[in-house]
């Protein structure tokens, strides 16, 4: 590590980002003897998991979640709770003594010379390589017409979402019918709520369905990390059209939720004298709604050339060819269909830090 007055401190690399992503590049390039860094948004390492809402659970068993060289405390078909990933996460920089600073958002990333430029406002650094591991998605969606709701209808977005107790409406239509939209929906309905789950059926994640019982779902595991890639036809097909309304469901399946007392409705098509109007036509009477719609991604402080017109990174496999030494990891099926999980970045995190390496070298 150098520095100057100018350009702060200076490091070969530099990961952006402190989550599951930028802990698993950091083990392989500690691995490496690297000089390096991670800069963490959030106070303390497994922030971003207990921000979230208070009974969220993991749709992957404890057995598929470890990190690179440690073992997930729980190696069996418990579902970990978000502080159980969070203190994961923690011991995790503890055990391989990771050289994460907190309280450092990145505010701007830019060209420096034959490097990189980074400024968190307070703080500037400058890195030969970048790894940004800030997460492909980082801005809440709603759609636009969230705007026509009557007024005295609660809204909220599933990132603020904690618990029920904040919602005091007694009927709730959760839009969005992915994996978290589901268990949002079946809390609810548990405290007593009259409860709509509208969205298009998202199937089921394999290794928690029949298959996923066979060994244990490890072969089912093997699948997704090692054929669902994009070097093959069947990867880039599943890649290219699944998932794009929402996550497979995890631990519920959708006669379960039925079976709760979970109302499914088509999608919701607009607003009509400010309720929410389905697909089908019918007008729900609702008094709050819960928008489980996802993300954007929100990388606006990249001051670099190398998003397309949504905003997502262009790269192969998190390689960025139009800017040599700018890398990302975590992204959604940036190499596999695990890619983003807990228990398959580390593949990623292992590519991306030899492509360092051989750069560094």
């Amino acid at each position: 590590m150098k520095g100057n007055g100018k350009t702060g401190e200076a490091f070969d690399t530099i990961v952006i980002g402190g989550g599951q992503a930028g802990l698993a590049a950091g083990y392989f390039l500690t691995q490496q003897g690297a000089d390096f860094v991670i800069l963490d948004a959030n106070p303390r390492t497994g922030d971003s998991w207990r921000k979230r809402w208070d009974n969220l659970k993991l749709f992957t068993p404890g057995k598929f979640n470890s990190l690179p060289g440690l073992s997930f405390p729980q190696l069996t078909d418990h579902f970990p709770n978000k502080d159980e990933v969070a203190d994961y996460l923690e011991g995790y920089v503890k055990q391989f003594d990771l050289p994460v600073r907190h309280n450092l958002k990145v505010k701007e990333l830019s060209r420096n010379g034959q490097g990189y430029h980074i400024s968190t406002g307070d703080s500037n650094f400058s890195a030969r390589n970048v790894i940004v591991a800030a997460g492909p998605f980082q801005a809440p969606y709603t759609p636009a017409f969230a705007n026509e709701l009557d007024p005295t209808i609660l809204q909220i977005h599933s990132s603020a979402y904690h618990n029920a107790q904040q919602i005091p409406a007694q009927s709730v239509l959760v839009v969005g019918a992915g994996n978290s939209g589901a268990e949002i929906a079946l809390e609810l309905v548990k405290a007593g709520k009259r409860v709509w789950l509208a969205g298009r059926d998202v199937g089921r994640i394999p290794a928690n369905g029949p298959l996923g019982k066979f060994l244990g779902g490890h072969p089912i595991w093997w699948f997704m990390g090692h054929v669902l890639t994009v070097n093959t036809p069947i990867g880039r097909k599943v890649r290219s059209g699944e998932f794009r309304h929402g996550t497979p469901l995890g631990r519920a399946t959708r006669q379960e939720i039925v079976a709760a007392g979970v109302e499914l409705t088509p999608r919701v098509s607009g607003i009509h004298a400010g309720k929410p109007q389905l697909e089908d036509g019918r007008i729900l009477p609702v008094e709050g709604v819960v928008w489980a719609t996802g993300f954007r991604p929100d990388y606006r402080w990249i001051d670099l050339p190398v998003l397309d017109e949504q905003g997502y990174p262009r790269h192969s496999q998190g390689v960025v060819p139009d800017a040599p030494g700018l890398y990302f990891i975590g992204l959604f099926f940036q190499r596999a269909l695990n890619s983003s999980l807990l228990g398959g970045v580390g593949a990623d995190a292992a590519y991306i830090a030899r492509q360092v390496a051989r750069r560094v070298n």
